[in-house]
C-alpha cells in the first residue's frame, strides 16, 4: 500500500501596484506522468499541507491534473521528444507537460496589498483511498512544474 508523500511548492510573486479587474496564476510545464491530483493553492500560508481545509481563509482555488499513471513501455517510450521539426504535424507526445490557469482575483485583492510580495503554496492532494493501492513511485514527489506566472488584466 503506497503512502502519499506531498511535496508542496512555495513561490514568491509580487502583486501589481496598479488596479486590475482580474488576476490569474498560470502554471507552466506541469508533469502529469504519475497519479491524478488536485493542486490546491494557498496565499501567504507557508504551513499549508494536504490536511489544510479548502475553507481556510488563505485557500485561493485549485487545478486538477489527470495523471497518466506511469509508463508501461520500454525505456525511453514515455520520454517526450524535446524538439520537433518545424513541419511535424503529428500530435504532441501524450506526456508533454501541460499548463494550467486558476483565477484568484478575489483572494489576491483581499489578502495582498498592491505592490506587495506574497507567497503561493501549491499543495498536491491525492485522496488517500485513491493513493493507497497505487505503487509508491506514482504518488511520491508528484508535483513537478517549470514556472508560475501571475497574469493581471487592467
Amino acid at each position: 500500500m503506497a503512502e502519499f508523500v506531498a511535496n508542496p511548492l512555495t513561490v514568491t510573486l509580487t502583486a501589481p501596484g496598479e488596479p486590475y479587474y482580474r488576476a490569474d496564476l498560470e502554471f507552466h510545464g506541469v508533469d502529469h506522468s504519475k497519479a491524478s491530483f488536485e493542486g490546491r493553492l494557498f496565499i501567504n500560508n507557508p504551513d499549508a499541507g494536504p490536511g489544510t481545509p479548502t475553507d481556510d481563509d488563505s485557500y485561493a482555488g485549485s487545478f486538477w491534473i489527470f495523471g497518466h499513471g506511469g509508463c508501461a513501455g520500454d525505456e525511453g517510450h514515455c520520454e517526450p521528444v524535446a524538439e520537433r521539426r518545424a513541419f511535424d504535424f503529428r500530435p504532441e507526445h501524450q506526456l508533454t507537460a501541460v499548463s494550467k490557469r486558476v483565477m484568484i482575483t478575489g483572494k489576491l485583492q483581499a489578502l495582498v496589498q498592491p505592490g506587495q510580495d506574497f507567497t503561493v503554496r501549491i499543495v498536491p492532494y491525492v485522496r488517500p483511498e485513491l493513493a493507497g493501492p497505487l505503487p509508491a513511485n506514482l504518488v511520491t514527489d508528484i508535483l513537478q512544474l517549470d514556472r508560475v506566472d501571475l497574469l493581471t488584466y487592467q
